[in-house]
């Protein structure tokens, strides 16, 4: 009885924990996303904390503006980060068939895998800050300068999006857009061709 009696009261105490930590975000949701910056971007990290990247993506945000304004940094995985061999299984037998990927397939599934980062964030940051009209993203990756050889952070695009615009994608039909395109729709600083190796671009600041 008396292990009974200890079980049940720390069962009790962290119920208590539990209803005290749900009525504070429900407080958050409610209220404090709609009126304070720090509970609006105390709440987004979180969010964007919850997404599981397949490779390791670092993203850091400001508000401003009483959190009509977003600005979201986005530290990239590199393009060595991307897989090299592709795997097929053929119609008859069980053998995979392993291949090397070309070095243009590999630029070309890092470009689609960055614009998927940025997209992947607008979407998340739109929807947890009602208040939120314009979100300034600006995405960035580590390379080596080629003039000291020191590695730097060099920005491969930056964008600048308002709500009402991004209202209009068709969300039901996502797997009919070319993730790389849906971007340049937007006010986009991006230099890069069309088999994804990119320049660097100045990014979008505070004041444009």
């Amino acid at each position: 009885m008396r292990q009974f009696e200890e079980d049940l009261e720390n069962w009790r105490a962290a119920k208590r924990e539990f209803d005290e930590a749900e009525e504070r975000r429900k407080d958050v949701i409610e209220r404090g996303i709609y009126s304070n910056v720090e509970l609006m971007k105390d709440f987004l990290e979180e969010n964007l904390q919850s997404i599981v990247w397949p490779r390791e993506t670092i993203v850091s945000t400001e508000i401003l503006d009483d959190g009509k304004r977003v600005f979201v940094d986005v530290d990239l995985p590199e393009l060595e980060d991307m897989p090299r061999k592709t795997a097929s299984a053929p119609q008859r037998g069980y053998k995979l068939s392993v291949k090397e990927m070309s070095a243009t397939q590999i630029q070309r599934l890092y470009m689609r895998h960055v614009h998927g980062i940025g997209f992947r964030i607008i979407g998340e940051t739109f929807s947890a800050l009602p208040n939120a009209q314009e979100l300034v993203l600006s995405a960035y990756s580590q390379r080596p300068d080629r003039a000291t050889g020191h590695v730097t952070d060099e920005y491969l695009y930056s964008v600048r999006v308002d709500r009402d615009s991004w209202s209009h994608i068709n969300f039901d039909n996502l797997q009919n857009l070319d993730i790389v395109e849906v971007l340049a729709q937007f006010d986009l600083k991006r230099s890069m061709t069309k088999t994804g190796i990119f320049k660097p671009v100045e990014p979008f600041g505070p004041n444009g």
